[in-house]
């Protein structure tokens, strides 16, 4: 039970008692939950931290934290409503276009359609980040 990094008697007594609870819960480790605090604080780790922990769990924890960048903590709420799947910007716009019906079954196979463009253009309601696609409208 060693707590290396920020020193325990430095924070706030509700955040050192969930530290405590998290890790006699959860087996989480405290360096990785003081990791937490030094990048977010103290209110967003009392705030976030378990749904973040949950989060990594079923997701790669490179790509929560790269949300976490361009959504910050408090979107975190919203990372499974957003994800959209494994995909890139192209790929997506395929899925998008096909799934809404705007393309028939039956186009002709020498039609080419510019995925790249079409997904230009979808990129301002749509965030890939590391080949996952996140709707920025939750």
């Amino acid at each position: 039970m060693t707590r290396q990094g920020l020193p325990t008697g430095q924070m706030e007594q509700e955040t050192q008692e969930l530290l405590d609870e998290y890790n006699e819960e959860y087996c989480w480790e405290y360096n990785d939950m003081v990791d937490f605090i030094k990048e977010h604080g103290e209110k967003d780790f009392r705030e976030y931290y378990e749904s973040y922990k949950m989060l990594c769990e079923d997701y790669d924890k490179e790509l929560v934290d790269a949300y976490i960048e361009i959504y910050n903590t408090n979107g975190i709420d919203y990372f499974q409503d957003s994800y959209q799947g494994q995909l890139t910007g192209a790929e997506f716009a395929k899925e998008i276009v096909s799934d809404c019906g705007y393309i028939s079954k039956d186009m002709p196979s020498w039609i080419e359609i510019d995925w790249g463009k079409t997904w230009d253009n979808l990129s301002y309601d749509y965030t890939e980040i590391d080949g996952h696609i996140f709707n920025n409208n939750y």
